[in-house]
């Protein structure tokens, strides 16, 4: 019998631009204007945060990517926020912005509240995401490996019909064991069509999988399985497309293991100077039971990593069966996501870190609906 907890959270999904590949381009050069766009309420009509109870909070916001756009000639911060979900019911919330007699979603910048309009992702289609899954494919997953490999696929082909999405891979016990860089979904089942099991995920794909292959000793791990040394990996060394959002699903039968290496622990993460919303939101898929007592710097929770960045976790048998990736909320969340857009931005492009504050305050049958989160972002054009 499969035990199944989802810690659901919402994720974003960021871009400003259509993307046809998935290779590395340039950003456009962005014109910044301080006037208003026909579409987005002034700052004169948004009111500040509501004021929020840190004890009271329900619901997490999750990291997110940014992009500057240029519309009307007018420099437009654009943020898209996906799949915030009810904590009483699991449904996804409808949200409102500035100016709507539903508004349930406010922002800030500097302590300013600003006006944004906020509209539905899956009306857009300038949305962009790089989704990169790190397997453990050490010897205790030998019962989960096929049923991941198969669904992984099975999954990935689902998503590229509905989003921008590309798709990169790694693979890892004590070391990093395998690689597919930022790719489409055609390339990515070619690298999952390769031996069973673990094996699937123990090579090195793609035009630079020689290179890939050179630097993974660099992420030895004294053969303990550590999720986030493979997070490192593919941090540094994947060419993700600007723009688009990042997002990580972890799958692991064991604790992340950093052998008291401060980089390859959980709370390296947690730490926003070290993983800012723009690295991503990392997922969690663990399929065993949970028998052992946490201890930071050598046996850590694998879900630290969804918890510290807003993103979900799966609870799954010790052989993940009766469990596909449908069950991770990722889909529903990308599906239900939201893009916020505001301007008269000028000032933010000075080289320093603005604080943006993102507030939720929302109705729920079954109680209120409380979410905030403050992030520090450098904006460039």
């Amino acid at each position: 019998m499969k035990k199944l907890n989802l810690l659901f959270m919402g994720l974003l999904v960021a871009g400003g631009m259509v993307f046809t590949s998935c290779t590395k381009e340039d950003n456009p050069a962005v014109v910044v204007n301080d006037v208003t766009v026909p579409d987005i309420p002034s700052d004169k009509e948004a009111g500040l945060n509501p004021a929020i109870d840190p004890d009271q909070i329900n619901t997490v916001i999750p990291n997110f990517n940014y992009s500057v756009n240029q519309e009307y000639g007018v420099s437009v911060i654009r943020l898209d926020m996906t799949g915030v979900r009810d904590p009483f019911t699991n449904d996804w919330l409808e949200l409102y912005g500035t100016k709507h007699p539903k508004q349930n979603v406010w922002l800030s910048l500097d302590g300013q509240g600003k006006g944004f309009s906020i509209t539905k992702v899956a009306n857009d289609k300038k949305s962009a995401v790089d989704l990169v899954f790190l397997v453990d494919n050490s010897g205790s997953m030998d019962e989960e490996a096929e049923a991941i490999a198969r669904d992984i696929a099975a999954w990935a082909e689902k998503l590229s019909q509905s989003l921008d999405i590309c798709f990169g891979c790694v693979g890892y016990d004590g070391n990093l064991t395998g690689a597919m860089n930022i790719t489409t979904v055609e390339k990515l089942k070619e690298y999952l069509d390769y031996g069973y099991g673990t094996n699937r995920t123990y090579h090195f794909g793609g035009d630079d999988a020689e290179a890939l292959a050179a630097k993974a000793p660099d992420y030895y791990n004294d053969w303990d399985e550590c999720g986030v040394a493979a997070l490192h990996f593919a941090d540094d060394n994947f060419n993700f497309r600007p723009g688009a959002n990042r997002i990580y699903v972890n799958f692991t039968d064991e604790p992340n293991q950093p052998n008291g290496k401060p980089e390859f622990s959980t709370e390296w993460v947690k730490e926003v100077t070290n993983w800012p919303t723009t690295k991503g939101t990392i997922h969690s898929v663990y399929s065993d039971y949970n028998t052992w007592t946490q201890t930071i710097g050598y046996e850590e929770y694998p879900w630290n990593l969804a918890d510290y960045t807003g993103g979900t976790s799966l609870f799954a048998s010790w052989d993940f069966s009766g469990v596909t990736l449908d069950d991770l909320p990722v889909s529903g969340a990308m599906l239900n996501s939201y893009i916020i857009r505001f301007t008269n931005v000028a000032e933010v492009f000075d080289g320093q870190p603005h604080l943006v504050k993102i507030t939720i305050k929302s109705q729920s049958p079954n109680g209120e609906i409380l979410a905030e989160k403050d992030y520090k972002l450098t904006f460039t054009k």
